[in-house]
């Protein structure tokens, strides 16, 4: 009974890697959908190898998205890659018209539940953010990050980081 249970789970988190790759721009493989994952205008997201989208995420492509390889998203988080027009528009609070900007995860990144990433962000080879942190800014290379807005509290060890990476020593999701 166990192994069924097993069995079932795996065949239902294959039909959805299926269904999600079809849609998306590219999808590498063994990239995992947790449930409730929300992809608006997946035509415009392109995902890596081995990464995962945690539970209830939302990824908003129309601006596009690129997600790289060996990144682990938390529960719940969110991606805009665009915005609506309140810097100079023709109604309140905004108009009908969308500001796209692309967001960049670079490889081996891991993003903590509930972190929200606003359009034009480049989070960097490495990076930590933190549980609920709200990215407003480029992140650098392998540094943690949290807050709201998001500010830079630490970096990661990089002669650990780099050796860990030559040896293809990845966490598999």
């Amino acid at each position: 009974m166990k192994n069924f249970k097993i069995e079932k789970f795996l065949k239902i988190r294959f039909f959805r890697y299926l269904l999600f790759k079809r849609r998306l721009k590219s999808c590498g493989n063994r990239v995992i959908f947790a449930c409730g994952v929300k992809l608006v205008e997946p035509k415009n997201i392109s995902i890596g190898e081995n990464v995962r989208i945690g539970a209830n995420s939302i990824l908003s492509g129309q601006g596009g998205i690129v997600v790289g390889n060996n990144v682990s998203f938390g529960r719940e988080v969110l991606i805009w890659s665009a915005n609506h027009n309140y810097y100079s528009p023709k109604s309140l609070p905004y108009d009908s018209t969308y500001i796209k900007r692309k967001v960049v995860i670079e490889d081996n990144v891991w993003l903590g539940a509930r972190v929200s990433v606003v359009p034009g962000v480049r989070i960097g080879e490495g990076a930590v953010v933190a549980l609920g942190a709200v990215v407003t800014k480029d992140v650098p290379k392998c540094a943690v990050v949290a807050g709201n807005p998001a500010k830079v509290i630490k970096y990661r060890d990089l002669d650990k980081y780099n050796k860990l990476k030559a040896n293809n020593k990845y966490h598999l999701v």
